[in-house]
């Protein structure tokens, strides 16, 4: 049976390798990309739109359109002007910034929340004052 398998494989033609497509230009791309973009950006807000009233967009529309918004950007940079382009190490955060922002954010939200466990405490004890002095 092994040898049957040989035979077959060495009298089977390889395929032809398939023909190439003309080169197409970064410019050719770069459109193709933005008509792509533009039919996404179009297809989401008719989506949007079609969505009840009321309701509000779900986790993967809002991530959706950070995909969007990110493909949009990049588009924007590859049409830039090599002169006018920022320094991709500059226009990306550092991992530490991220980690202040969230250190603040943190410390924003306990005070916050610090803040709203004082006004709701000094309401409850206001009620507990007009409970007594009504009794």
């Amino acid at each position: 049976m092994a040898e049957d398998d040989s035979e077959t494989s060495e009298t089977s033609e390889t395929p032809a390798p398939k023909p190439r497509r003309p080169a197409t230009s970064r410019k050719g791309v770069v459109g193709q990309l933005w008509r792509a973009a533009k039919r996404q950006i179009d297809a989401h807000e008719e989506h949007l739109a079609d969505l009840p009233k009321g309701t509000t967009a779900s986790e993967a529309d809002a991530k959706a359109l950070a995909v969007l918004a990110r493909t949009v950007r990049e588009l924007v940079a590859i049409e830039e002007p090599p002169a006018m382009r920022k320094d991709k190490r500059t226009d990306e955060p550092f991992p530490a910034d991220d980690l202040r922002h969230v250190a603040q954010l943190r410390q924003d939200l306990a005070r916050r929340l610090a803040a709203l466990a004082a006004q709701d405490a000094d309401e409850n004890s206001r009620e507990a004052d007009a409970d007594g002095g009504a009794g």
